[in-house]
């Protein structure tokens, strides 16, 4: 395989001027097709003639797939401040910062989606004496099209992103906090060790 550097010369079809035109490899910042983000500083052909992009090697194809495959979409939500709190205690349970609570968000939606049994207490959960309370604190995570896909697949029961959240947080505090179950404990701390 012949690995390109910035400066190298090529041919290929340019879709701007229509015709084979001779390419310069060079480094360049290529939107995504979505017009959503962008890969920065990766190598592609660029025409002579009229400086647009029109070839992207091989190369460069890994680095490309993992920024798209890296696309987060945001989840924000308003939440009682304890819930917060809680899922901030369980961190620091598992051994783990604060910061690490995207993590454990995201292990929670997969592990919710898988389960049945889990999916139908979320409604209660939302509802519960300890989801109560003012919805007073910002919670953020992001997620990658496939979580959000997973998100997307529970909120079709019928319950709501800010419902979804606070249930999570409440059956994070249950599991971790209060009756520390040591299959997810031990399932979450060998993901955190990975993703921190």
């Amino acid at each position: 395989m012949k690995l390109y550097k910035a400066g190298d010369k090529s041919k290929a079809l340019c879709p701007q001027c229509e015709q084979l035109r001779r390419t310069t490899f060079a480094e360049r910042d290529v939107p995504f097709s979505s017009g959503t983000g962008l890969v920065s500083d990766v190598l592609v052909g660029v025409c002579d003639t009229c400086d647009t992009v029109v070839s992207i090697p091989q190369q460069s194809v890994p680095r490309i797939k993992d920024v798209v495959r890296q696309a987060r979409r945001s989840v924000e939500v308003r939440v009682p401040r304890q819930l917060l709190d809680a899922l901030g205690l369980a961190c620091h349970e598992l051994g783990f910062g604060a910061d690490s609570s995207p993590v454990v968000f995201r292990y929670y939606l997969k592990r919710i989606a898988g389960r049945s049994k889990l999916r139908a207490r979320l409604a209660s959960l939302a509802a519960s004496e300890e989801a109560a309370g003012h919805a007073s604190a910002r919670f953020s995570a992001k997620l990658n099209d496939s979580m959000y896909a997973l998100l997307q697949d529970i909120e079709q029961s019928g319950i709501t992103q800010s419902d979804l959240v606070k249930a999570m947080l409440v059956l994070i505090k249950q599991d971790v906090l209060d009756e520390k179950r040591a299959d997810v404990r031990r399932d979450l701390q060998s993901v955190m060790q990975i993703a921190v």
